[in-house]
């Protein structure tokens, strides 16, 4: 059947816990769907892939009960059919400052008469043309999700959330930092006040609104200010953390061992 659960989750405004996808390996992929996660970010915008990695990416995810979505790079529309085309049902869209974006957006990933998607009956997400009722059932379960980067786009929150097609909003609080002029902060107090404002319009009038954030504390205060489906790191970023921080260990018991190989009380407890 062709379902998505992820949009079924996100209109009731459940509380969905997400990774972010940035290498372009089918092994990693996996591995990042099977931790545990309502959803993964496959990110085609900031990452070594490319709408031609999809495919294997999707597949791999496939196979575990996360859910993918992807994170496209433009809003180029031979791009958005070919993602669509692999099987891609959920999509994240950078920089959608106004409503008009928004209403070429909705309408591009969705068939006629609802939008102007190419046709094709032979692809991944159509099971190879074995779902008999595809373009019907997919303008329905498609999910369109609109990235708000800038203050414009965040000041016309409310209208963009209102454009038929429009499934939910993100805020991307990287690229909100640096339009305010604070270099990447996403921690920084006036990048706070305006997630927390849209936050607290999304949650009062029913509208699915995610982000992604650096740790765990503040994917907490993501959930506490009124949103509901929150990404956290990448699985780049967790393995950097992982290596840094395991090489500090390292260097730090190294200074507890003479150079004669000899171990000292200390190194031998820590092992």
């Amino acid at each position: 059947m062709l379902i998505n659960p992820f949009k079924q989750a996100l209109l009731k405004r459940q509380r969905l816990v997400g990774g972010w996808f940035m290498s372009a390996s089918p092994v990693m992929a996996e591995l990042i769907a099977n931790a545990g996660y309502d959803f993964v970010v496959i990110d085609i915008e900031h990452s070594t892939a490319s709408t031609h990695d999809l495919h294997p990416l999707l597949q791999a995810v496939a196979e575990t009960k996360t859910q993918p979505v992807v994170r496209m790079a433009s809003h180029d529309k031979t791009q958005i059919k070919f993602a669509l085309d692999m099987g891609a049902m959920s999509l994240y869209f950078p920089m959608v400052n106004t409503v008009a974006q928004a209403v070429e957006l909705a309408r591009a990933c969705r068939y006629p008469p609802f939008g102007d998607r190419g046709f094709a009956r032979m692809h991944r997400a159509s099971r190879y043309n074995t779902i008999p009722d595809y373009v019907e059932r997919i303008n329905h379960e498609v999910c369109v999700i609109a990235q708000l980067e800038t203050p414009e786009a965040m000041a016309n929150a409310m209208q963009i959330s209102q454009v038929s097609g429009i499934d939910g909003l993100f805020v991307g609080p990287g690229d909100l930092s640096v339009s305010l002029g604070h270099g990447g902060d996403t921690t920084h107090p006036q990048v706070k006040e305006l997630m927390a404002e849209v936050g607290g319009y999304c949650a009062r009038a029913g509208v699915p609104l995610g982000t992604v954030m650096p740790t765990p504390e503040m994917v907490a205060w993501a959930y506490s200010v009124g949103y509901n489906f929150v990404s956290h790191a990448s699985d780049l970023g967790l393995l950097m953390g992982a290596a840094k921080g395991g090489i500090s260990k390292i260097r730090d018991l190294m200074n507890d061992v003479p150079m004669d190989g000899t171990p000292t009380q200390a190194a031998t407890s820590a092992y």
